[in-house]
């Protein structure tokens, strides 16, 4: 697939080592990193090269925090083939808190990821919005600020756990389509492909 050469909407970030030095990526993404490269080209060559868990961090972290998790939610509702009720609880709460983040909903997308046991692409989603700033800490007591790499890297959990639960020979399939999404979302869109309304979707 092709990443567009102009600049993302949504991203303000000039360039990729801009993004990379919160990101840590794995030491294979770092011989494409040069110090004048735009986000959209570097994401282009980790895309280009099948660096799946590289583009798909990379991307987490050059999302403003609600796109991201709006990512993430995405990908995991057109991904989970038979959701039970819990992990559909867990991105109907994701997706409340895009369209209205206060703190009651964070906490509520905490409550239903730690009833999943903080497994799979729904709780992580939930995860990521939790994490995604505030407190950490319980109700009622001091404030525990969450670091802010926290957010992005459950958004990325999310994708990499929607895209990798499936057929392994499709995998490269599943991964430029979540890429498409992302790259959809950074210029303004919602995520959704042409024809696309999945039941129950915002």
């Amino acid at each position: 697939m092709k990443i567009q050469t102009e600049a993302f909407r949504k991203v303000t970030a000039q360039t990729a080592q801009d993004i990379c030095g919160r990101a840590e990526l794995s030491a294979e993404a770092l011989p494409f990193l040069l110090p004048t490269l735009s986000p959209q080209g570097f994401l282009s060559l980790l895309v280009e090269a099948e660096n799946i868990g590289d583009a798909i961090r990379f991307l987490a972290f050059t999302l403003p925090i609600r796109e991201a998790i709006w990512w993430c939610y995405v990908v995991a509702k057109t991904s989970i083939p038979a959701p039970t009720e819990l992990e559909l609880l867990c991105l109907e709460r994701t997706a409340a808190w895009v369209y209205e983040p206060d703190d009651s909903r964070r906490r509520s997308c905490m409550e239903c990821a730690e009833s999943a046991k903080f497994k799979g692409a729904a709780a992580y989603a939930a995860l990521a919005v939790f994490w995604s700033g505030g407190s950490l800490a319980p109700e009622g007591m001091p404030d525990a600020d969450a670091d802010p790499r926290l957010g992005p890297i459950g958004a990325g959990a999310s994708v990499l756990l929607s895209i990798t639960a499936g057929d392994a020979k499709n995998l490269v399939e599943r991964f430029e389509t979540a890429v498409t999404r992302g790259v959809n979302i950074a210029n303004g869109g919602n995520g959704w492909l042409p024809g696309e309304r999945p039941t129950g979707s915002n």
